[in-house]
């Protein structure tokens, strides 16, 4: 029988104490896993706000433990969050665990006024710990100050909550990436001849250049149909070509991404958008379908306009020269390992971020 956590909280923000709790209680009581649940509105406590910046920050935090799992049930519902409706949840994901509710000794005695009290107890186990060092007022204070708080929260939240300013990718983090086996675009180009295998070697070789300036999306296609032996395609293939690869990136954009970037923009940072995109691309896709995006932003550095490219120093520096802070004073988000690892290695915050709808 499966063992289930269940920690729920404000989490405003989440804070190294609570990750050190839910650790705690995991072992103790031998949990396959913790469930971190934020909180919509505690019916107990104002309301947390910043729903986004909270749940994007819990999930860092529970990232580094495969113990511990974002569970976003309550979020997605909104309104007054009960603990039943959330302990009915996991009973119905997981039919047949044994439920464990972790909660603070400071919450204890009020339990008997909690929603459905009688029915709750019958479902699962209280584990009561006592309060932690970390407090998640005192961290909002510093934060009003303008006052570090590394030490307090896990690492990566902190880069967050420290940052004065935060840069955002586009493909995959604003944009949430086509490319997967599914991708129309890879069935399109077989049936002209070219292979699954022939376009991502292509694509490892020209796509950069595209982004770069050096050349168009025609001329990219050009590159891409010689490589594989094969004529350059017509403009009506190159029409297609243009729906089901450039488009395809402004289809699904991240509302969680836009609501990230509106909660730090609330908290006082400098939004950034750094991006490898061809000059085309930008025109005719990203000025106009990414508006709401691009108004939050208070700097945009694209790669075709600019004509230099991710990882390569030189559009690192011009970012942070517009941004107006030194690397380690800004974070970046990209969900390719290289762009990261290369805003890292240049003194940069640099955390991995995958857009989700």
């Amino acid at each position: 029988m499966k063992r289930i956590g269940i920690f729920g909280g404000t989490f405003n923000p989440v804070h190294s104490g609570h990750v050190a709790v839910a650790l705690k209680a995991a072992r103790e009581h031998r949990l396959d896993k913790v469930l971190v649940v934020p909180a919509a509105r505690n019916p107990f406590k104002e309301a947390g706000g910043n729903d986004a910046l909270r749940w994007t920050l819990v999930k860092y935090a529970c990232a580094e433990h495969p113990v511990l799992e974002p569970f976003g049930f309550e979020l997605e519902r909104g309104g007054v969050s009960y603990a039943i409706d959330t302990v009915r949840k996991v009973k119905e994901l997981y039919p047949d665990a044994e439920i464990f509710f972790i909660v603070g000794e400071d919450s204890v005695e009020g339990l008997p006024r909690w929603n459905q009290a009688e029915e709750l107890s019958r479902l699962v186990k209280f584990v009561a710990f006592p309060r932690t060092r970390e407090s998640s007022t005192e961290i909002r204070g510093l934060l009003a100050e303008r006052r570090p708080v590394a030490g307090m929260v896990p690492p990566a939240v902190a880069d967050f909550l420290d940052a004065k300013g935060v840069v955002f990718d586009f493909g995959g983090v604003i944009s949430v990436s086509p490319r997967n086996d599914s991708w129309p675009l890879y069935g399109y180009c077989e049936k002209l001849g070219l292979s699954r295998a022939a376009f991502d070697a292509s694509w490892d070789r020209f796509r950069a250049g595209w982004d770069a300036g050096e050349y168009d999306f025609s001329g990219l296609y050009a590159r891409t149909f010689e490589l594989a032996g094969l004529p350059p395609p017509t403009s009506a293939q190159l029409e297609e070509l243009w729906r089901l690869d450039a488009e395809s990136w402004v289809r699904e954009l991240s509302g969680e991404t836009l609501g990230l970037m509106r909660d730090l923009k609330a908290m006082g940072k400098r939004i950034g958008i750094l991006s490898n995109m061809s000059e085309d691309f930008h025109r005719r896709l990203f000025a106009g379908a990414c508006a709401g995006y691009r108004a939050l932003a208070d700097v945009e550095v694209i790669s075709g306009i600019e004509r230099m490219v991710k990882p390569d120093r030189e559009i690192y520096d011009l970012a942070a020269r517009r941004m107006g802070f030194a690397p380690g004073e800004l974070l970046f988000l990209d969900d390719t390992e290289a762009n990261v690892a290369a805003a890292r290695g240049l003194g940069w915050r640099s955390q991995i971020y995958k857009a989700v709808k």
